[in-house]
Parts: C-alpha cells; structure tokens; sequence
C-alpha cells in the first residue's frame, strides 16, 4: 500500500490514541459495552458527527444544560448496564421548558431503576433535540468469518419491514461507499424525493468511509457499531443514538500458520503413489492409476497394493516405506479411517503431498468431522499440502496430469484453470463439455477441493494466476475458507486474469445441502454476494451462467465500451435482446453515417438504417450479401463496443459461406465481441459447425448471451479497482 494510500486508510495518531483511552477505561471499569456518552466520543475522534450534549447528574443542571443547549431537548437516561433506553422508558423527547426537563429527570431515573434495580445509573444525558431529517442506521460488525462488515440502510419501517440494508468488507473508500448509496431500495429518498430534503451525499459517503476505517484500526478491538439513527438533513449528518460493544478480551486473529510446500507440492509432482490401487477394473483405485498411465505423465508411478506384483505394467509395492526411491504426491484410494494411520507412514517417507480421494468425514456428520480435525492436526504438523478429503481427483494438462478416478479419453486443453469443491465439475459437467462435438471449451487445469481440509480457494487462484497456460480462472465453492484472504488475492489476480465463481447455498435449503455434501458452511449469503461485487469478481448464479462466462471469456475479447450494436433477422428478438440489454445498463449504439450508408446499399428502400438493425426484409438481396454485409457493416461501426448477432436457421435464410463471414469478422476486427445466438433446427447445427473453431461464442438465447456480455462488461469496468486489504498482512499471505 502507497503512503497516500496509508494515510486515507488511517485515523489520526491523535484521535487514536483518544479512542484506545476509553476502551481502555471501559475495559478496567470491567465492561464490554460502551455508554451512549462514551460511544459518540469514539465517533467524534472517527470524525462522525455527533449531537451536542452533556451529562446531567441532578435536575438542575439538567435544566442549566437545557437552558444553555437551548429548547426543545432530549433526555437519556446515562447507564452502562442499560443497552435499550426507550424500552426501560429512560428517553424524552421535544422538552420546551424547565418544568418539563425537571419532571422527566425524574420520571427516567424512576423508569430505569424499576427496570433494573441493580444497573449502575451515571445520571442523564442532555441533548440537542434534531428535527426533520432522513434517519438511517450505519454500523459495523464483526462477522465471522469475514472480519469487520459495514452495513448502511435507510431506517425505521425500511430496515424493519424492507430489509432495505447494503454491506462491504470493511474497509471502504469514499467512492465504494458512494456505491453504497446508490444500492439501497430507497435511494431516490436521498436525492430530495417528492419534495424531500436533498441529503449532502458527498458528507455521506465521507462518513461510512470514516467508520469503516475505525473498523479498521479496532478490528481486534470492536465487536460491533450501532448508530441507529444517523439522521441526514440538508446540513447535518448527525448520529442520534450510538452502541458500541467490544470483543471479549483474548479474542485477537490469529495468524494464518505458513506452510512448509505450496500448492505446487500436489499440481506439479514429478513422483506418485497410488495407495490403493487396484487389479479390479471397476474400482476406482484401478480407474484412476488408469488415468495417470495412459495420458502420459512423464514422471515416476508406484502402486501400492498388499497383494499385486504389478497393475496396469506398474511395479506394485506392499506399503509405501517399500518403495525405494523419492516420492513427492500419493493418492489416498482407502477407507476413511485408514488414511490417518498411514498419513505416518507419507512422514517418515518425506512426501511433500497428498490427494485424498476417501470419504467419510465431515460430511457424513458429527463423528466424521472429528475424525476429519484429527486428521487436519496431522497434516499440519507433517507439512503435507493436502487435497480433500472427498475429492476425486484432478487434472493438470501442462504436466500431462490425469489425477482423477473419472475416465476421460477425449479432454480438451485449454485455457482455463476450473476449481470446485464438487466432483460433479470433474465428473459429469466435465463428461458432458469434453462430449461436445462443436463449442467445447478447453480446460488446462481442473481440480477438485471436496472437503477443503488443508488447499482451498486461495491456494489455486494463487498458483493459476502464476500458471502462464492460464486466461480464465472459475472457482465453484459451497463455502469460503477464509474470504479475507480469498478476496484481497483475488482482487489482486483479477487485474491480468478473470475470475468466475459460482457460488451455491444462497437459501436455507442450499446451505444445509452443503454442510451435507462436502461439508461445508456455507457463509450468509448477502455477505457472500455483496463482498464479491465489491472486489471485482465474477459471480455466476447457476450452472448455465457459469459454463457460458467461461466460453465468452476464453473465446472472445473483452468489450471497451457498453454501446452495443444488434444485427437480427427476428424483429421480435430485436425487442427482446433491447429490454435486456438495456436492463443490464448498456446502450444501444447509434449507427455512424458511414454505417448506415454501407446499410442502405442492401435494406429495402423503406426500411431506416438504425438499431436493432432487422435483416429479414433484405434477404431479397442475398442471403449471403444480406448476413455478411450486416454484420461486418455494425462490426465496423466505431460507435460499437461489442455486436449481438440473432441469426435464423430457417430453409428460406440458408446460404453457403457461414464459415467465411465469421473468419473474416475475426480477423478484420479482433478486439470487438461478437456474441451470436441461432434460432432453427437442422440448419442450425450445420451453421455452428461451420462457425466452431473461430472462437466464436454461440448461445441459445439472447438472455443467456446478454448476461454473458454483461459479465464480461462488468469485468472490464472493475479490473482495476485495487483495495488493499489492510487487515492482511498481504495479499495472498
């Protein structure tokens, strides 16, 4: 992080040093809750706006408070052990005179000692009475495992009924929290909606900015920051009311242990053991030293089997203290309960790392993650960089690497790095993609986390984004290790590659699926998906999306521009993909005066040169003319950005040259997107098939290949936004 980065990141020594004073205090006054008084302190010191107030311990100098405060006032009752004023009846409102202010004294100190005969009363706070205002409620809590999140909303019914509420990761610049702003539902109300108060939005976004950093600074300090209201005038930006509760003492982060070998250890061994392979064809043991064999891998290969001389030409050994040379990887093929037990055996032979493909652990239940913590302390102790457990495997083509126990005989390299914590992406998905005969997407890398009991997330993003083979990164996780760490490097990776992340459990329903397929907890949702936009990832919602984002982004270059130009032979797709671009916040490009002339040469008289440019008519001058002259003519518009194109398979639009068309876009024009999509039957297939190799993305639908582009746009606009993480020692440490 620069010093002009630091020091927009930091409090003020000064001001710091006044807050630590009184957590200090409170924490010898044997609290973990700060009073109102001493919260708002804080808040100041932060640079928060703050009422005037002062504290009153008899009824007249509550009325000499009030009389030099000025009228009306607010009374409070002042007491660290009662955390709901209005509920104790120890809050009056709008007091205009002496009398009023002498008889609520009393009336809150009567209200609060029948609420809690036993709570320590400090007296009561006079403040200013602030009236008129938007209310709205800013916080920070501590939210495991994310570390310190700040929440804005609107308050009142909003947050009640609404749940009209934003979050970051803490912390958060004044333009993230602008960003902020415009999220919640009830934004318009900040703007001066129907004759409203306009709030000072630039004052606002300074002061969410201002809090976040105190998270910051505190982090091992505050477990949570209620101001609830922060009321917004035309003038002010004021907090009415503030909670602060800190973290029980002994509570501080602690620092992520370094491990002996990276990731590296399992991805690029030049030596492998198959404990557990097998003679018997259908079992996996068999399957997977199948895999290693026939693909190629250059490197050193041992079965290790009780019983077997040899398996599939591979020398077999009893135990792997038996095997007489070096052996950097094995696989775990055995019962669950075997692995820890043998796990003794990898230590005295000095290997560096391990995939365990055996189940049973955490997420058969209660027993089985004991079993699995068992079996975590062993790893870290030995220093073998572990995958799995309840993994099946991976594959790395750059080292001619087929560690899996799926069969494959046709996969197809490429340059995408795949990570996921279900088999299924190295299973079925991978079958059904590797099975395609047109518009297969090439996987150079694919592994598979299962349980995540040592590698994760973080430890691949890291190592595809060294690996020179990689373009795309796409990450399926059912849960986030450690999304501090996972976010900040990912934040830093995705400035030279994208990362897609398709991340399940957004219900109950789901979460509890997770715990029970890989055993994993799923973290709250909002968090989850708030925190991925805000460092710039790539977020797919369902298997579709995911699969496409990563076909758009292997196979096209990334748009410069939202302005986008439709070339249709459908009118009512010409309206569709309009609605859904323009709902995804691109624009429909204006033709140049160059383009429409080259248009006119081809439309009928009576049709205008515009966008979605409509074909269908103009197929009387050609169909080849008609879809080459079309496209190229919005392809080499310069108010283009990135071209839709919905072709019609049908008998009547059917040309020879399809093929032709597409290679000469693609080399005429090589930085701008061209996202096809093509309704029809058979004549469809036979067009995709001439178009496949051309890396030219074909969609089924306008829906799908919009928000394909979208994605990709969204990636473009956010690659550069770099946020150090302060809380990290570094990214990726």
């Amino acid at each position: 992080m620069s010093e002009i980065e630091q020091r927009n990141t930091r409090i003020k020594s000064t001001r710091m040093s006044e807050i630590r004073q009184i957590l200090a205090m409170v924490r010898k006054d044997g609290r973990t809750r700060l009073t109102e008084q001493e919260a708002k302190k804080v808040l100041a010191c932060a640079g928060v706006g703050i009422t005037r107030e002062e504290l009153a311990t008899t009824a007249d100098k509550a009325v000499a408070l009030s009389k030099k405060m000025g009228y009306p006032v607010v009374l409070k009752v002042a007491s660290p052990d009662i955390l709901h004023k209005t509920e104790a009846g120890g809050v009056k409102v709008g007091l205009s005179s002496a009398a009023a202010v002498r008889r609520a004294y009393g009336e809150i100190l009567e209200s609060a000692r029948k609420h809690d005969r036993k709570a320590r009363i400090d007296g009561v706070l006079v403040q200013e009475m602030v009236s008129g205002g938007i209310e709205t409620i800013l916080g920070v809590s501590n939210r495991p495992p994310f570390g310190p999140v700040v929440a804005f909303g609107l308050g009142g019914v909003f947050v009640e009924l609404m749940k009209d509420v934003t979050f970051r990761l803490a912390p958060v610049d004044e333009a993230g929290a602008a960003g902020m702003l415009s999220e919640i539902k009830g934004a318009a109300m900040l703007g001066g909606y129907r004759g409203g108060p306009a709030v000072d939005k630039a004052g606002l976004a300074k002061t969410v900015a201002s809090l976040s950093r105190l998270a910051v600074e505190l982090n091992d300090e505050i477990e949570e920051l209620d101001i609830n209201p922060l009321v917004l005038t035309k003038k002010r930006i004021v907090a009415l009311d503030a909670l602060i509760t800190l973290k029980p003492e002994g509570s501080k982060r602690r620092p992520r242990r370094t491990p002996v070998n990276d990731i590296r250890a399992v991805l690029e061994p030049r030596s492998i053991a198959v404990i557990g392979a097998s003679t018997d064809p259908t079992k996996t043991g068999h399957v997977l030293l199948k895999n290693i064999v026939v693909n190629g891998f250059p490197g050193k290969v041992y079965a290790i089997n009780p019983t077997a001389k040899e398996i599939l030409g591979v020398k077999a050994y009893p135990n792997i203290l038996a095997v007489p040379d070096d052996i950097d990887m094995v696989f775990f093929l055995l019962p669950g309960k075997w692995v820890p037990t043998l796990f003794e055996d990898c230590k005295k032979k000095g290997v560096k790392a391990a995939v365990i493909i055996s189940a049973g652990f955490a997420e058969v239940g209660e027993e089985g993650r004991k079993v699995q913590e068992a079996l975590q302390e062993v790893i870290r102790e030995s220093g073998v960089r572990c995958l799995g457990p309840n993994s099946i495997g991976f594959i790395n083509m750059s080292h001619k690497l087929m560690g899996s126990f799926i069969l494959f005989e046709n996969w197809s390299d490429g340059p995408i790095s795949l990570a996921a914590q279900s088999g299924i992406f190295a299973g079925a998905v991978a079958d059904e993609l590797m099975s395609k005969s047109v518009q297969r997407i090439g996987i150079g890398q694919s592994v598979i986390f299962g349980n995540k009991i040592d590698l994760d997330e973080s430890d691949f993003v890291e190592w595809a984004w060294k690996n020179p083979n990689s373009k795309v990164i796409a990450i399926h996780m059912e849960a986030m290790n450690d999304p501090r760490r996972f976010l900040s490097l990912a934040n830093k990776v995705k400035r030279d590659k994208p990362i897609i992340v398709l991340k399940p459990g957004r219900t109950a329903a789901g979460a509890t699926a997770s715990a029970s397929h890989t055993g994993s907890l799923a973290a709250d949702e909002t968090l989850v998906d708030s925190s991925l936009r805000q460092y710039g990832v790539t977020r797919a919602y369902d298997l579709e999306e995911f699969v496409e984002f990563m076909k758009a982004f292997s196979y096209q270059p990334f748009p410069r521009g939202k302005r986008v130009g439709i070339v249709t032979f459908s009118g009512a797709n010409g309206v569709l993909a309009s609605d859904e671009l323009a709902e995804h916040g691109f624009e429909m490009a204006e033709f140049s005066p160059a383009s429409r002339a080259r248009m006119k040469k081809f439309l009928p008289e009576w049709q205008p040169a515009k966008n979605p440019l409509d074909l269908w008519a103009s197929l009387g001058a050609g169909n080849r003319l008609t879809h080459e002259e079309g496209i190229l003519s919005v392809l080499s518009d310069k108010n283009v950005d990135a071209v839709l194109v919905v072709l019609l398979a049908l008998a009547n639009a059917d040309f020879d040259g399809m093929r032709e068309i597409y290679a000469r876009a693609r080399k005429e024009f090589p930085d701008k997107p061209v996202y096809t999509v093509i309704l029809g039957g058979p004549i469809k297939g036979r067009w995709i098939k001439e178009i496949d190799g051309l890396s030219m993305p074909v969609f089924d639908t306008t829906r799908i290949a919009v928000k394909a582009l979208a994605a990709a746009w969204h990636y473009v606009q956010h690659k550069d936004d770099v946020q150090p993480d302060p809380i990290l020692p570094a990214a990726g440490a």
